[in-house]
């Protein structure tokens, strides 16, 4: 009997033996399909995040590169209002500067007409009633250099003034500025 149950017991710890194989076996499997799920779960999520990351970056540059541009646009218009200011404030000078030449050829480009009023500025009052002899002349303040001629009847009215002609030229000036402008290279530092 001992030789039976020895047997016994030997088939026991035999079948025991395969029953913790055989789960060994599936421990290393499910830990090999874990560790291989969780190696490829690391691999999506750093794809994902550097996707994410690329995204983001894109987004961020595109924001830095409108916010420059508004920038940039908000400092041209404040420029542009600036020079238009002071190339105004310069037009009294530019009337000095020409003298007595410069309403005689205003006057000069004026269609012919009878014109019965016209507007100078407060300095070139005497050279106007000299050039429209038949005309009311008043002096503008407001008027650096040029003249306003209103037909007698007054359904014409031209205005030929230095500011006139600075304000039909800025469109065409202006451009011309910012392009020498952005032309010029910054001077490299010593």
């Amino acid at each position: 009997m001992q030789t039976l149950f020895e047997h016994l017991r030997a088939q026991g710890e035999e079948k025991v033996r395969a029953v913790w194989e055989q789960a060994e076996a599936e421990v290393q499997r499910h830990t090999a399909e874990a560790e291989t799920a969780l190696a490829e779960e690391r691999r999506r999520c750093r794809l994902e995040g550097e996707h994410a990351l690329q995204e983001l970056g894109r987004r961020l540059m595109r924001e830095a590169e409108e916010q420059a541009w508004l920038l940039r646009a908000k400092a041209e218009t404040a420029l542009a209002g600036r020079l238009y200011d002071l190339a105004r404030a310069e037009l009294p000078w530019l009337r000095t500067h020409c003298g007595d030449t410069l309403l005689p050829a205003l006057a000069a480009e004026l269609p012919q007409g009878d014109w019965g009023l016209v507007r100078v500025s407060e300095n070139e009052i005497a050279q106007a009633r000299a050039l429209f002899p038949t005309a009311l002349v008043e002096g503008d303040p407001r008027l650096a250099g040029g003249l306003v001629a209103q037909s007698a009847d007054g359904k014409i009215s031209v205005f030929n003034t230095l500011e006139k002609r600075l304000e039909r030229a800025w469109p065409r000036l202006l451009p011309e500025f910012f392009r020498s402008l952005h032309q010029e290279k910054p001077h490299a530092a010593s």
